[in-house]
């Protein structure tokens, strides 16, 4: 051989091993993944043109690791069987466990890659404890592990300021059994709350933040590093409603929750702020202001965990109609707002919708709410729209709305309420 070549061939070698390396021919992690995209029922994700690592992950699972190669690698996430990826983008992964965590809205969902290996060691009598923000639209938050009903006022919180997309670092809390619980930060408001669990001595724990689309509460999937990468999603013991007041009578209404007034004095056309209230199945039950104890109406409900609901009341006090509506208060797209409209008004038939003079909605029928529609917005200033309600399939108009200035990033409800010979409308931002 040649000995001037011998070198240049060598370095060629090496060049030729250090590039297989950086495209994860020689590593291997172990990868779990975190499906918390909330308008998504299920996901796929694959590695490059690999197939799927997998497919059908519903809201709110998780993966155990799974053997994937390391190094470089291009994150493609499809939602709700999409043959288009909601999120691609390429990340790298060492030796060792990592869990991919997908969330936010489909229109702008995210992932971020979670590196778990080199754990702090912990006090004997302790367990690691972090927090990943992964709840899109409720800003930062404070997190609380506490023994059962300790006062939050006097207490500061075991994670503080924790941002969307904020890994936070891992600290050693005392083993217990334990209640989590998690505020907007800086305030004593109490938006997540589940029952007690234990914590193990010298375990990790990685607490993931997430939204199923409420404006302010939010739900919790708590992962065990100790455990082949196994971990559960914990109910919040809470959720919210709010209620619109549009009895063709005009009284003000009072609304009790299972026997305890939960909102007083509601005026006609008057919505509420939400209300917290446990989850599950409730008894609603509505009195006039001015006949306090006399029922107009008894409503069992139930209000699905950490989600938004609203509640209209409307006909006559002789006669209630109620009207139990789901709400989305997600981040609507960007430079976005977004609208539903709900037809409330008794006798007035079914409704067809214009926006800017546009047919929308078509045939919305008494008593039921429309999907929500994206509308483009002033982030600042918002925008001025005309809504106008039309008798289905005619050109007749019962309600004209002009200069209802929406904004960016926000959600809205559009109702028509009131007797059918005079239809008003009441516009609530929901967020």
């Amino acid at each position: 051989m040649n000995t001037k070549r011998a070198p240049i061939i060598l370095l060629c070698l090496l060049s030729f091993v250090l590039a297989s390396c950086s495209k994860g021919g020689s590593s291997n992690a172990n990868l779990r993944i975190v499906n918390v995209i909330p308008d998504a029922p299920s996901v796929s994700v694959q590695l490059g043109t690999n197939a799927p690592l997998v497919t059908g992950l519903l809201f709110q699972q998780l993966t155990q690791y799974i053997n994937t190669p390391g190094g470089s690698q291009d994150f493609m996430v499809s939602a709700n069987g999409g043959q288009s990826f909601a999120i691609n983008q390429t990340l790298s992964m060492g030796n060792g466990n990592y869990t991919y965590i997908v969330y936010g809205p489909v229109v702008s969902a995210t992932g971020l890659l979670v590196n778990e290996n080199n754990l702090p060691t912990v006090n004997s009598g302790q367990f690691n404890f972090r927090v990943i923000n992964a709840a899109a639209g409720i800003g930062p938050v404070d997190v609380y592990l506490t023994p059962l009903g300790t006062d939050l006022n006097t207490t500061s919180p075991t994670v503080a300021n924790i941002g969307l997309g904020g890994i936070g670092s891992f600290i050693g809390v005392n083993v217990g059994t334990l209640e989590l619980r998690v505020t907007a930060t800086g305030t004593k408001s109490v938006i997540y709350d589940t029952l007690p669990q234990a914590f193990t001595n010298g375990n990790s724990y990685e607490a993931v933040v997430f939204t199923k689309g409420s404006a302010r509460l939010v739900s919790v999937a708590l992962l065990d590093e100790n455990n082949s990468g196994t971990g559960q999603v914990n109910d919040n013991l809470l959720a919210e409603f709010k209620v619109l007041n549009a009895s063709t009578a005009g009284t003000a209404l009072n609304v009790l929750v299972n026997g305890v007034i939960a909102l007083s004095n509601i005026p006609y056309q008057g919505v509420s702020n939400y209300v917290t209230t446990p989850a599950g199945s409730s008894t609603f039950t509505v009195q006039a202001t001015a006949t306090p104890g006399s029922n107009l109406l008894t409503l069992v409900a139930t209000l699905n965990s950490a989600t938004d609901t609203s509640i209209v009341f409307s006909g006559p006090p002789g006669g209630l109609i109620p009207l139990v509506l789901n709400d989305n208060n997600l981040p609507p797209p960007a430079l976005n707002a977004r609208v539903r409209f709900v037809n409330v008004s008794p006798g007035i038939g079914p409704l067809d919708v214009y926006i800017n003079f546009g047919q929308t909605i078509s045939a919305l029928a008494e008593n039921t709410g429309s999907i929500y529609v994206n509308e483009t917005a002033d982030a600042t200033l918002g925008t001025a729209y005309e809504f106008d309600f039309n008798i289905a399939g005619t050109t007749t108009p019962v309600l004209k709305l002009p200069g209802v200035v929406i904004i960016a990033g926000h959600t809205y409800t559009i109702y028509v309420v009131g007797p059918s010979n005079a239809p008003q409308g009441v516009v609530s931002q929901d967020d």
